[in-house]
């Protein structure tokens, strides 16, 4: 097996496409070249015996055929005689005495050479092949060189003139029997065969040549899409998102140029979102910490300063980069797919009420509202800790990104089956764009021109809620309009 080439980076490869298609035309023409010369030359003398053999047989069947259905034996002499090009001659046969006590009912004579109506000792032959086909069931097949026929005769010299075929076909009668003989000539096909080499040659080399233009046109066609789209696939892979790739005018390659553009766009939008989660990350990194060393070094060097107050500022930032951290590795984890859910049956609505109680200094302090409706407690089978996760994300993102009235409404509503229970979480701020709806949800994913930067948390707890209600199999959405607020929900299917 041949070895494959290698790359100075250490890829491997074989030939390609191009050299591929010129060797596949190559070997195709080539191939049919093979069959033509092996029928039209070799086999073509073997083939034309093999046809006018299985003709006489058809023709002697045709006329058993119609003899029993009543037709005139002239007619039908005459119609098969000129249909098939064969000299068919009719005999009645009465007694037992053999063809001598034949009666000639027709003859037609078509072929230039008939060897029985020809040859003078046509009588002997006639009842030699009476007694051949009453031993062989009523047909008979004889192939004799037309030369030998010759040499039979005196005065006639030896000739190479083919075959002559004698097919007889008995057919009994009520007190009779009929003897049909049907003659047909192989002639010899040596000139055929030359003329047909003569052109053959000929055919070969113009199909050959036609074949490599083809063969260098179709590739050069086929493997430039492939070559541009590498070449383009080879700036995407340093880092060049600004590429653009052309499948041409074929199918497969136009769908692979599609993935590809789409994939180059999916992987220009993830990387901006990821430096812009760098960059937030870094932002809410370098806050805290700065504030922490602030403070430290404050205590440290002035007399006084190791406040309670000062403390618990440090804390409170130390408590910041913690929930920064937990939140990154959890989505990780998440993407990951190691998370195990540990459901149980608890009341969902009381869930609400314990996340709620987090915000009363945000609601002293800041003037935020936050009303939660419902009608009546829930149970839902689920991971408690994991929901309240989602439910204390959602109101988060809420607080963050309300309108100027700090205005937040949690309603939990029972649908009309009772099966399951929607939350919805509503903020008034000024909303999102109908395109940015199914992106809010990625954990790079940052809406500058509509959304400021969050106060508190990480930016990442929707991507934390997508993967948690994912893992619960559960329903979830997001209704926006520009200027109206967003309204961010899910379904949880009921516990009985």
């Amino acid at each position: 097996m041949r070895k494959p080439e290698r790359y100075r980076d250490g890829s491997e490869h074989f030939f390609s496409l191009r050299v591929r298609l010129i060797a596949a035309f190559a070997v195709f023409t080539v191939l049919v070249l093979a069959i033509l010369w092996l029928f039209q030359t070799v086999l073509l003398d073997d083939i034309y015996r093999t046809l006018k053999l299985n003709e006489a047989e058809t023709c002697a069947e045709r006329i058993e055929q119609d003899v029993r259905s009543g037709k005139n034996i002239e007619q039908i002499a005459d119609s098969y005689a000129k249909e098939y090009a064969v000299c068919i001659s009719a005999y009645e046969i009465a007694g037992s005495g053999g063809y001598k006590n034949g009666r000639l009912l027709c003859r037609n004579h078509v072929n230039s050479f008939c060897y029985i109506h020809n040859v003078p000792s046509s009588s002997d032959l006639l009842n030699e092949l009476y007694r051949e086909a009453v031993q062989n069931g009523g047909e008979v097949l004889r192939r004799n060189p037309i030369a030998e026929m010759f040499r039979r005769e005196p005065g006639h010299s030896p000739m190479d003139a083919g075959e002559n075929v004698i097919y007889v076909k008995l057919i009994p009668q009520a007190d009779s029997e009929l003897l049909f003989l049907l003659n047909t000539e192989l002639v010899p096909l040596n000139s055929t065969v030359e003329t047909l080499r003569s052109q053959l040659l000929i055919i070969s080399v113009i199909l050959f040549a036609a074949a490599v233009v083809m063969a260098v046109f179709l590739s050069h066609k086929l493997s430039k899409p492939i070559r541009e789209m590498s070449e383009e696939a080879s700036k995407l892979a340093l880092g060049n998102y600004n590429v653009n790739f052309d499948g041409g005018n074929c199918k497969e390659t136009v769908m692979l140029s599609s993935t590809l553009n789409r994939a180059a766009y999916e992987l220009s939008k993830l990387d901006k979102m990821q430096k812009d989660l760098i960059a937030n990350v870094s932002h809410d990194l370098r806050t805290p910490l700065t504030m922490i060393a602030g403070y430290t070094e404050a205590m440290r060097d002035l007399p006084g300063e190791a406040t309670p107050e000062n403390m618990q500022i440090v804390i409170d930032e130390t408590n910041r980069l913690t929930s920064l951290v937990n939140d990154m590795l959890e989505v990780s984890r998440y993407q990951g797919g190691t998370q195990v859910l540990h459901p149980a049956r608890f009341n969902f609505t009381e869930v609400i009420r314990t996340t709620l109680g987090r915000y009363g200094k945000l609601r002293e302090k800041e003037g935020y509202t936050i009303r939660f409706e419902a009608d009546r407690d829930v149970f839902v089978e689920a991971d408690e800790g994991r929901i309240l996760q989602v439910v204390y994300n959602l109101i988060n993102n809420a607080v963050n990104y309300t309108g100027e009235d700090k205005t937040v409404v949690i309603r939990q509503t029972v649908t009309d089956d009772d099966a399951a229970v929607l939350t919805e979480v509503i903020d008034t701020g000024i909303g999102i764009a109908k395109e940015d709806l199914p992106l809010v949800w990625e954990r790079y994913y940052k809406v500058n021109d509509f959304h400021k930067r969050a106060n508190m948390g990480t930016g990442l707890g929707l991507s934390i809620v997508k993967n948690i209600l994912l893992l619960h199999g559960a329903e979830f959405g997001v209704n926006s309009k520009v200027g109206h607020g967003s309204n961010f929900w899910f379904k949880l299917k009921i516990s009985e």
